[in-house]
């Protein structure tokens, strides 16, 4: 079929560029679904699985801010043996109030959290690994096709 342009020829293995287009497909999923939380959350889950547990108490004039969504989680300022910083509900756990004191893990240098959603912790500590997965199997596929489709072959400026 070299009489039709480049990016009209058939591919030579239709059923194996279906399949890694839904590899590619798949992989480029995973780096979304992994790539974000990473970035936010696996740091303060790391800290959450080190389980440096301690009792943080709120003044009663502490600073306390609602937000930002999904949800209204709650951050104050508070103080804790060795140190002082932030104490917050934006993973779950108890709410932290105004004069008392609340059980937290520290997560940070100067954060605390009250509690973690086993979901949240789950995918945030297997966040790096859905993002590396799916950077293989994006790029791996995406090779292939490159290597197997006439369709891929070359830049779309050749239609001219």
């Amino acid at each position: 079929m070299p009489d039709r342009p480049l990016n009209l020829r058939p591919s030579t293995h239709p059923t194996l560029v279906r399949w890694l287009t839904w590899v590619a497909a798949i992989g480029c999923v995973l780096v979304l679904l992994g790539a974000p939380v990473w970035f936010f959350m696996h740091g303060d889950a790391a800290g959450w699985q080190e389980g440096r547990e301690v009792t943080v108490s709120v003044e009663p004039d502490a600073w306390c801010r609602t937000g930002p969504p999904p949800g209204s989680p709650r951050t104050c300022e508070a103080s804790w043996p060795g140190g002082s910083g932030d104490v917050s509900d934006r993973y779950g756990g108890p709410r932290p109030e105004t004069g008392e004191q609340v059980t937290a893990r520290i997560v940070g240098d100067d954060l605390t959290l009250t509690g973690y959603s086993r979901i949240l912790l789950r995918w945030a500590l297997l966040a790096p690994y859905l993002t590396l997965v799916g950077l293989v199997l994006a790029l791996a596929a995406a090779a292939a096709l490159v290597r197997l489709d006439p369709r891929w072959w070359g830049r779309r400026t050749d239609l001219i």
